[in-house]
């Protein structure tokens, strides 16, 4: 703790000349090189590195740790975590009645490599990648094709792809060498990453459109890779941190000089819209015959009805009003049905089957090809200028393309990058030497700490800079940086030794000592107690009740029109209705499914590293009256069958709780049950034993006990 107060954690808020000055900001914590620092304390307590640190802090404040939590209460926390499910009843037996030492381990990398880690894991990053299945804003047209996206995070998830090749694949991934078109296609998807933000599409002029979603992607990147704001440089030098207006502008130069956006045919005319590239050996041919097709749909109509006046002049041997037609439109008549040699007819026949051909054009487009939301270089790649009070068209001086100097020591691009820069600017993200990589590993290291523990090290996960919160452990975040940068930039190896520590099974039981002297568990002196997320809900209560299809999914959108939200009435909206894991349902912005506006979801128009987290009756009168959740009681109801009162009322316990009932539970439960039962019999009820049960289930689903984890 000392030696990190003389590398200036101790002036962190402290006064400087020149607060956009990147050669002083270089003294803030969260710039400077990593140091791990041993800890003063040991103890037998310790179990790891990790827990050395906590027992460190713990021990300064004359503060003692919690209890170990119960094996089942760590057990339903490591599924709920890793894999966002709850544990079966048949997993808890299993893994208690295994007493080898090596047993938590095993769990531990069986859950790591089970195919739902990335499903749990993969919606962490897509919270930050801002997903979405639309585009939002004005006139929310739909991404048909970001599904892809969504499932290579997943697949890259569950490969461990390191993280500073996930980032270079994000960024660049279509600047990438390659193989194979199966390599390129994986290699472009993943930079979808820069395409999948919102957009203003409508009446807004071109160069200003380029401006705003530059500014968008940079501040994406910038709040999540690095946890800076960068984008409040766009109008003046930064206020709080050392981002100068020219730093702004020398990152926004290498994102104006990627086109994320194209022309294409859109409800009738032509629109600048996402970037969409066919994937496949002849995926482009296909791309282009597929847009081709409906950029020509207009005139083919136009035709057919210019065909159809053609045939009337065919019948009536009008020769004079079948020249003024072809005069105005050559199309209108099939060059066959003009030859006069022919008999009338035989033209007549002629023009029926070019009139037939018009007809089964418009009626059978072209199916959509395989293709994906994926960016490209511009054509002419240029360094930008600064604009004055972040106004387009005010023009300042040019910037040369390049990174923020607070953390950069003159790496350039490197020479094989020779277009917009994005290639050299992922690999600087991670760049130990001459870029990023510390902050990157410290802001990474931060969110899997905050996902796993509760709270972060760093509180202001996506906000490292001068006004954001100071680590409470800055030796233990630089260790697990470390830790990260050491094991090859492996999520899964940093997720692995937090749970293997002590400090992560604590029980989350508030004692008296805790609450006076530590009450938000700074310190992490016990476990902390939090509400599942709407996924963790929904997914658990479909498993509950046998239901949940574990299948991936692709597109969840396909029957929507262009516009994911019309204006008015909005007859053909999302479904929800899919048996899938829940990051599978369709993200519409502006539209998203009830259970995610209920609890909490991430905004889909920003970075969203900590999820808001509010306790509201809407809450409870969901889980009252939602069809599903009642649906889902009743299908758990009839997949436990008529087993006895006691016997049935501990199997839900377990099933839903991932525990046995005390006695005082069970009988309070089994009371409710039977009141219940009288009630519905009183009303002529049919089916007053199901239902009676089905009740106390949709009970316990919307109970603390299944909301929260502890």
């Amino acid at each position: 703790m000392i030696l990190w107060t003389l590398l200036g954690g101790a002036n962190l808020m402290g006064e400087v000349s020149d607060p956009a000055d990147p050669i002083e900001g270089r003294s803030h914590w969260a710039f400077r090189p990593l140091h791990r620092e041993a800890p003063q304390f040991d103890s037998e307590w310790a179990r790891s590195p990790i827990d050395r640190y906590i027992w460190d802090q713990l021990k300064e404040r004359a503060m003692e740790p919690s209890a170990d939590a119960g094996r089942e209460t760590r057990l339903r926390r490591l599924y709920i975590q890793l894999t966002g499910l709850p544990p079966s009843p048949d997993a808890i037996e299993s893994f208690k009645a295994d007493s080898h030492p090596t047993a938590w381990r095993a769990q531990v990398d069986q859950l790591i490599h089970s195919p739902d880690f990335g499903v749990r894991w993969g919606r962490h990053w897509l919270d930050l990648a801002r997903y979405a299945d639309s585009n939002g804003l004005d006139e929310n047209f739909l991404f048909r094709e970001a599904w892809r996206y969504r499932n290579w995070v997943i697949d890259a998830v569950n490969q461990d792809v390191p993280y500073d090749r996930f980032l270079e694949l994000q960024l660049a991934g279509d600047l990438l060498p390659y193989q194979s078109i199966e390599e390129r296609d994986w290699q472009r998807i993943a930079s979808g990453f820069l395409v999948v933000g919102p957009k203003v599409l409508l009446g807004i002029p071109r160069e200003r459109q380029r401006m705003e979603v530059a500014d968008e992607q940079l501040d994406t990147i910038g709040r999540t890779v690095l946890g800076m704001t960068i984008g409040c440089a766009r109008c003046h030098d930064h206020k709080f941190d050392p981002i100068p207006t020219a730093d702004y502008y020398a990152m926004v130069g290498i994102l104006t000089s990627t086109e994320v956006m194209e022309q294409r045919y859109m409800l009738g005319q032509q629109r600048v819209m996402e970037r969409l590239v066919g994937l496949g050996e002849d995926g482009g041919q296909l791309n282009r015959a597929y847009e081709a097709y409906w950029r020509s749909l207009p005139k083919v109509k136009s035709n057919r009805k210019d065909a159809e006046a053609g045939l009337a002049f065919l019948k009536k041997q009008d020769a004079s009003g079948l020249k003024d037609l072809v005069g105005k439109n050559e199309k209108a008549v099939t060059r066959l049905a003009l030859d006069s040699n022919k008999e009338w007819d035989e033209r007549v026949v002629l023009q029926e089957e070019y009139l037939e051909g018009l007809t089964r054009t418009i009626a059978n487009p072209p199916a959509i090809p395989a293709r994906a939301m994926i960016p490209t270089d511009r054509p002419e790649t240029r360094d930008e200028a600064i604009r004055r009070a972040g106004q387009y068209n005010r023009k300042g001086p040019v910037v040369p393309r390049g990174f923020l100097q607070v953390m950069d020591s003159g790496m350039g691009f490197e020479g094989e990058d020779k277009g917009s820069g994005r290639l050299s600017l992922a690999r600087w993200l991670t760049d130990r030497e001459g870029g990023a990589g510390h902050l990157a590993a410290r802001v990474l290291a931060n969110r899997i700490w905050y996902h796993l523990m509760g709270r972060g090290l760093v509180r202001t996960l996506d906000h490292f800079g001068r006004t954001g919160a100071r680590p409470t452990h800055p030796e233990l975040l630089d260790y697990l940086a470390s830790e990260l940068i050491a094991s090859g930039w492996s999520v899964k190896h940093l997720i692995r030794e937090i749970v293997l520590s002590r400090a992560w099974g604590l029980d989350s039981v508030l004692s008296p000592a805790h609450a006076e002297r530590d009450p938000d568990n700074l310190w992490f002196g016990r476990g902390t107690r939090r509400r599942n997320e709407p996924e963790v809900l929904r997914d658990g209560m479909l498993l509950i009740a046998g239901e949940l299809d574990r299948t991936p999914m692709e597109s969840s959108v396909w029957y929507l029109g262009d516009q994911a939200t019309a204006v008015g009435a909005n007859k053909n909206r999302r479904r929800t209705d899919f048996k899938a894991r829940s990051i599978y349902l369709p993200v519409i912005r502006n539209d998203l499914p009830e259970v995610f506006e209920a609890f909490d979801f991430a905004d889909p128009h920003l970075t969203t590293g900590a999820r808001p987290k509010t306790m509201a009756a809407t809450q409870g009168l969901f889980m009252m009256n939602d069809p599903m959740v009642m649906e889902l009681a009743e299908r758990t109801v009839e997949r436990l069958g008529e087993t006895g009162g006691e016997a049935r009322m501990d199997a839900f316990y377990w099933r839903i709780f991932g525990r046995g009932p005390t006695s005082r539970e069970r009988a309070d439960g089994l009371q409710f049950v039977e009141e219940t039962r009288r009630h519905l019999r009183s009303i002529k009820d049919e089916h007053s034993e199901r239902n009676a049960w089905a009740l106390a289930v949709q009970a316990m689903f919307a109970s603390s006990a299944f909301q929260y984890l502890d």
